[in-house]
Parts: structure tokens; sequence; C-alpha cells
């Protein structure tokens, strides 16, 4: 994701910004590996690897000028028992290793550029202390005190970087998904213009720097520790307001078939009480809830699910829409208009009876790969529902697109 964005944003910045090349990516997942070489023609980039175990040497070798990184997140989320503890969590080693490479680096081998990506409440790792009368002056132990975010500051400042943090989500920029993050943006002043031998590159780069909007220059500073983060809101950048979102049914497959035992929702799940937890929405809203990685396993917090019928009824008089009562006769208030706004599962209350009159093995299933993708940003190759290739909105053909590998 990190590189169609990073790709995305240079043409965005100028047309003539230098194409990014892409160095290396590393990640322990099977299933990460089998998708980036699919999306890209050099296999050879792709190091399966626990990020822990990246040697300073092979970094330094690497010398890349731009870091795009999204650290586990587990760690950091609502769900975790103690966030305060979340240095203690094994999975926070990766992220804690890439500042000690950051710390100790050579100079000239520092990225000019990195961005971070994670959960919100990621900023607020070790901000609580632990209280006890023994003292402590172990530096593992006074680094837990700190947290990641803290030492995460703490690198950035050492290394001279000025950066950013944000607070920010897809609907700030048009898209209809729920799925807020913290992001950091972190750069070394002057250092790619000294890294950068070629005088075209060189030359390409200045004239897309004078294209910025030097509205954003204020928010960036060198980290004072002595002081709470400033956190950016969408404001700051000219978020989009969420009433101009388009709807879900723009970024839908034109040819979903719900024959497909991956999309229907098994009736042991949608027939348990837990059921009342779905997000539902219909192709006419203008919001998501999160995917995670658990979407399709659990219920509960883990993405949206799609209802699919009819949208709108008539009474014998043909002019007139039938109006149902929305406490809780919820399958036919999906009915009853194209633009009713149903409740996300925070803002209503337990009904057992809420699903009977709901068709599901035709008319609620679970959103696809490539629809999900389209609603995290992901230029699929394939256009959505209702558009063409040809389109005005359809993909720019001279961009890279995403799809993904084959089962078969």
């Amino acid at each position: 994701g990190w590189g169609y964005a990073l790709e995305l944003a240079l043409r965005n910045v100028a047309s003539s910004s230098p194409e990014p090349k892409l160095l290396g990516a590393f990640d322990h997942s099977d299933l990460c590996k089998v998708v980036f070489n699919h999306n890209h023609h050099n296999k050879n980039l792709f190091r399966q690897t626990p990020i822990e175990k990246i040697t300073q040497k092979q970094l330094e070798t690497l010398s890349a000028h731009i870091w795009c990184m999204s650290p586990p997140c587990q760690p950091h989320t609502r769900q975790h028992s103690n966030q305060q503890c979340e240095i203690d969590d094994p999975r926070s080693k990766s992220f804690l290793h890439l500042c000690d490479m950051i710390g100790s680096m050579e100079e000239s081998t520092l990225p000019c550029l990195i961005l971070l990506e994670n959960v919100i409440g990621f900023e607020l790792s070790g901000t609580e202390t632990q209280t006890s009368e023994e003292s402590e002056p172990d530096q593992k132990q006074q680094q837990k005190r700190r947290g990641s975010f803290q030492t995460w500051r703490e690198v950035l400042s050492k290394r001279g970087y000025r950066n950013a943090h944000f607070h920010l989500d897809p609907t700030d920029v048009g898209i209809p998904n729920a799925r807020p993050r913290h992001y950091t943006v972190a750069f070394r002043p002057g250092s790619l213009h000294s890294k950068v031998k070629d005088a075209t590159i060189s030359a390409q780069l200045k004239y897309a720097g004078s294209m910025m909007p030097t509205k954003f220059d204020n928010l960036f500073a060198e980290e004072n520790l002595e002081k709470p983060p400033t956190i950016h809101g969408p404001e700051s950048i000219g978020g989009t307001p969420t009433t101009a979102l388009p709807c879900i049914g723009d970024y839908l497959d034109a040819d979903c078939k719900l024959e497909s035992s991956l999309l229907r929702i098994p009736e042991k799940v949608w027939s348990s009480s837990s059921a009342w937890c779905f997000d539902v929405i219909t192709p006419v809203h203008h919001r998501s809830a999160c995917f995670t990685h658990s979407y399709a396993k659990f219920v509960r917090g883990t993405g949206s699910i799609l209802y699919t019928g009819p949208l709108e009824t008539e009474s014998n008089d043909s002019n007139e829409v039938v109006k149902t009562n929305r406490k809780r006769d919820r399958a036919t208030a999906f009915l009853t208009s194209t633009i009713f706004n149903l409740e996300a599962p925070d803002g209503r209350s337990f009904d057992a009876d809420w699903s009977k009159d709901i068709d599901w093995e035709n008319d609620m299933r679970y959103l696809s790969g490539t629809e999900i993708a389209r609603l995290m940003g992901f230029p699929v190759s394939e256009p959505a529902a209702g558009k063409s290739a040809s389109s005005d909105d359809a993909i720019d053909k001279s961009f890279r697109t995403f799809n993904f590998p084959s089962t078969t």
C-alpha cells in the first residue's frame, strides 16, 4: 500500500516528479510475499524475514532515500489488555529494532524521509509510567517506561529529523471507510539533495519541491521531548468533509457472484445472537467500518457486511413509498428508502428478532477482496460496478494497478 500511495503522491505534486525505485521490502508473512511478488515484476526485492533480524549493514548497503513502515498494531489496539506494557509484547520487537537501527546507522545512509502508519493509540504507548519505590537505572527498564512512541520520538530527535504527527481517516480524503490511523512524516532537511547525484533527478526534485504548498511548512518541527507531541487533524491538510463522500455502490464489483461460498455468510454465523453486532451497509450508504485481518472470522469490529436486496417497496398506491417503523423492524427498514441510514452497531440496542425477515442466502454477503481493496484506496485493475475501463474516473492506465494473485 505504501508503494502505491508514494507513487500517487509524487504524481500529484508534479507530473515531472521522478519515479521512485523500489530497493527492497521486508516482512515475515507468506501472504504478503505472494501478493507483493504478484504486483511487482522483480521478485527478488521481497525479503521474507522477521524485521528484527535485519542487520545494520543491510540497511546501510541499501542506503534508501525513503522508508515506509507499518509496525504491528496489535500492541496498541483498544482490544489490548494493557497498552502501557506494549513494549513487552513480542510484536513490538520489530519496530523497536528499527528505532535502534536508525539511532546507530552511519549518517550518510540514513533515510531522508520516513513515513509511519499505525493505529490511533500508538501515540499513547508508555505515557503512564510505572509506580515503584525501587530505582531502575537499567536502560531496558527505562525504555519500558518510555514505550514505543517515546522511543520513536527520541530517535527522530537524535538524528535531526523534522517531523509531524497526524490522526487521519480515509473519510478525510473522500473515501467512505472508517479507518482512523496515526501517521508520522519525518524528514532530514537537505539530506535528499546531498544524496542524489543525478543532475536530472536533482532538478526534478527541486521543481517538485517548488510546487509543494508552503502552508504545510509550519506543521513540521524537531521533536521537543519536554512537551507532549502535537497531533494534527484533518483540518491541517484540508480534509474533505464527510458529507461529500461517494456511496458504497461505487466500490462494488461489477460481476460479484453470491454463489461463491467465500462471500456467503454461514447460517451458524447469521443465526447466532452475536450476529446483531454485524455492521450492515447497503450500496447507497456513504460509510463502511474498518476492515481487519479477522474479517469473516469474527463478527464484532471486523468490518461491514453488505445488504444487496430491494431498497424500496411500494404500497397499493403506486405513488406512496411505504413508511415502516424504524424502532426495530430492521429488515423492512432496509426497503423503505434508498437513502435510509442504518445505525452503526454502537448506536442501537439488542433485538433477538432483528434478522428474521432477511433473506440471508441471497441478500446479505461479505464484501469481496477487491471491494475492500478499493475502500482502502488501492488502484484495483478491474473497474467497479457501473464503471467502464474507459470512463473518466477509471484507473489511469499509466499508473501501476493492483490485483490479487489467482487462487487456482
